[in-house]
């Protein structure tokens, strides 16, 4: 309901009762977040209060019984008593079937799941005395080890070509924070040595010379970290790929990969903050923050001989021509509409999951879900 039923219901129900489910979907999803913001409450008991009256108007009355009435108490009660999924029966439920499981002995069904029960919890506190030892009640999450970062279906080895593998080594130029001051400090050179020239062709000059420049200005720097000495160097021309990549408790894949799975696991969004010229002219850019969408082509591992960094190499959806907002507020692209083929490459770290569920309505156009947000210790 919170994910998939205001998709569904696009082009089947007219537009009135679809924007009113759409907006009880909506509730249910700002109730049900593991972290609610209070601030928030007093806006959401309005929006309970205006969802059902929009029942009221396009269902009969046979519908409006007591559990549609208790919406209107739901954000009472996350006021008083806390978050929603901390105390909702779903546990619980699946519990009692864990509990049924124990009933070997039809006839004394109490007893057998007590017996059980304690045999069970028996093992587990022994077990804590074993090392390695799995506990037997306690189910593991696939996910518990994929917090750090690494490749895990497919790997073989590639020889790019130069240009893409300046672009991906210029991408973790520009983002690692001890290269920062360099970059401004090209920048200023570049400036300074063509006055005349505009803003936007001083940033293409210093995107062009900035590796060369930056491993004179290193290697000529005796005090120089090894760090800073490996990056300058650049890395090697034979570079490792992966077909499925897990960081942060999630696992990424790539377009090809996902066309033969079950799961789509390749799409990705990036927000970004770029210079926009109005012009080739233009003396005053403005820097926007803008989202990209799109989804993983192929998965680098970039080695600097001392260490690796692993980069996505993505194909990005157009926002001039690919991406559009429906009248509810949800984010459509086009996954044919590409652009930004100078700019493919992204960190691991910066890329967020997406699901794109085609629209109903219109075959070629896919609606951004955003995945689930985990919360790292």
């Amino acid at each position: 309901m919170q994910q998939l039923l205001f998709v569904a219901i696009q082009d089947i129900l007219p537009n009135k009762v679809r924007l009113a489910i759409t907006r009880l979907c909506f509730f249910f999803h700002a109730i049900c977040s593991k972290v609610v913001d209070p601030v928030k409450f007093d806006e959401l008991q309005n929006e309970a209060a205006i969802i059902l009256g929009q029942l009221e108007m396009y269902f009969p009355p046979a519908f409006l019984d007591i559990k549609i009435h208790l919406i209107v108490h739901l954000v009472r009660e996350i006021k008083c008593c806390g978050p929603a999924y901390l105390r909702w029966m779903y546990p619980v439920e699946r519990y009692m079937k864990i509990l049924k499981g124990y009933t070997k002995n039809l006839y004394h069904p109490e007893a057998s799941i007590i017996e059980r029960y304690i045999a069970e919890e028996a093992i587990e506190f022994f077990s804590e005395y074993i090392e390695k030892a799995k506990l037997v009640g306690l189910l593991e999450s696939r996910h518990d080890d994929r917090v750090g970062s690494k490749g895990s279906r497919g790997l073989h080895v590639i020889t790019p070509s130069l240009e893409d593998l300046l672009q991906a080594h210029l991408y973790v130029l520009n983002n690692s924070n001890e290269v920062f001051p360099y970059i401004l400090k090209h920048e200023a050179y570049v400036k300074q040595n063509n006055p005349k020239m505009s803003k936007n062709w001083v940033l293409k000059k210093h995107n062009k010379t900035f590796c060369d420049w930056f491993k004179d200005t290193i290697f000529a720097d005796e005090n120089a970290s090894k760090t800073l000495r490996k990056l300058a160097d650049g890395p090697k021309t034979n570079v490792i790929t992966w077909k499925a990549y897990d960081i942060n408790k999630y696992s990424f894949y790539t377009k090809a990969q996902d066309d033969n799975s079950t799961m789509q696991n390749s799409g990705v969004t990036l927000r970004a903050e770029s210079q926009h010229f109005a012009s080739v002219h233009d003396t005053n850019p403005y820097v926007a923050s803008n989202p990209y969408s799109g989804f993983i082509d192929e998965i680098w591992e970039l080695n600097y001989v001392k260490f690796t960094v692993c980069v996505f190499k993505c194909k990005w959806v157009d926002s001039n021509t690919g991406v559009r907002t429906d009248d509810v507020g949800f984010t459509l692209v086009d996954l044919q509409k590409l652009g930004y083929h100078n700019d493919p490459f992204i960190m691991t770290k910066q890329a967020r999951q997406v699901f794109y569920v085609q629209d109903p309505c219109d075959e070629r156009w896919c609606v951004v879900l955003q995945g689930k947000k985990l919360v790292l210790m």
